[in-house]
């Protein structure tokens, strides 16, 4: 890339920053095409997709394959390395939660969860499928998949206004033990992505947990939906360098 090509890939990217910095462009908006952008700009493809690269490895675009490239708003970081609630994980950062209750009934358990507990594949489960919104923006849809004898009370608490973990171990009396969790790629029905306005091709970060009350009872198995655009999971590793 010449000089004058990299000036004008930071030109560009300037530009753009300012935009979002002065409210010319907010969150949720839609970019000029790469194609427009090299026209506005009297430069090639590669510096317009060079600056629109960098923007959104830096955290202030993000791109929806089919549909264009957006500005990115505000964006929730964790690293979760213990078992808590979400509400306790939101409480913890001092963020606005609300709930908004889809879901509630009886259901076949699912296979997976069948599966790693050793359960009968028989078995009526209760669901629970709750839209989490965070600082008045939905975030993620979490479907749990609950242990009757352990959350028959699920049925009849305020499971908008109610915390599980924290009606588990306040008011019933129940401690959680162990967790395990798995994080990956997956997509929505076309029913629940259109909870955020969005179709069934936008990826989702899936994390799956199973998890067991402190006297080893299997209890829960929870599969949370984050909007990619707006959760990032961030770990904090330490190379430990071992003798031959």
């Amino acid at each position: 890339m010449t000089n004058q090509a990299i000036a004008k890939y930071q030109i560009i990217k300037d530009a753009i920053k300012q935009q979002i910095e002065v409210g010319e462009l907010r969150e949720g908006d839609r970019l000029p095409s790469e194609a427009q952008l090299c026209q506005s700009y009297q430069v090639s493809r590669i510096t317009v997709t060079r600056a629109i690269h960098d923007l959104v490895a830096e955290g202030l675009l993000y791109r929806i394959r089919g549909k264009g490239t957006f500005v990115k708003g505000e964006v929730i970081t964790e690293g979760v390395l213990k078992l808590l609630g979400f509400t306790e994980r939101m409480r913890e950062q001092n963020l606005d939660l609300q709930t908004r209750l889809i879901e509630r009934d009886w259901i076949r358990i699912p296979v997976k969860m069948a599966t790693y507990f050793g359960l009968n594949p028989e078995l009526q489960v209760i669901r629970l499928k709750r839209m989490r919104i965070v600082n008045r923006k939905p975030f993620c849809l979490s479907v749990s998949y609950l242990m009757p004898e352990i959350f028959y009370w699920v049925l009849i608490e305020d499971m908008e206004a109610e915390s599980l973990y924290d009606c588990l171990e306040r008011k019933y009396a129940l401690k959680l033990g162990a967790g395990e969790q798995r994080i990956q790629i997956d997509y929505l029905t076309d029913q629940d992505a259109g909870l955020f306005s969005l179709d069934r091709e936008e990826p989702f970060l899936k994390f799956s947990l199973y998890c067991s009350l402190s006297d080893g009872r299997p209890a829960q198995f929870e599969e949370t939906f984050y909007v990619g655009s707006r959760y990032v999971y961030e770990m904090q590793l330490k190379r430990e360098i071992t003798k031959p």
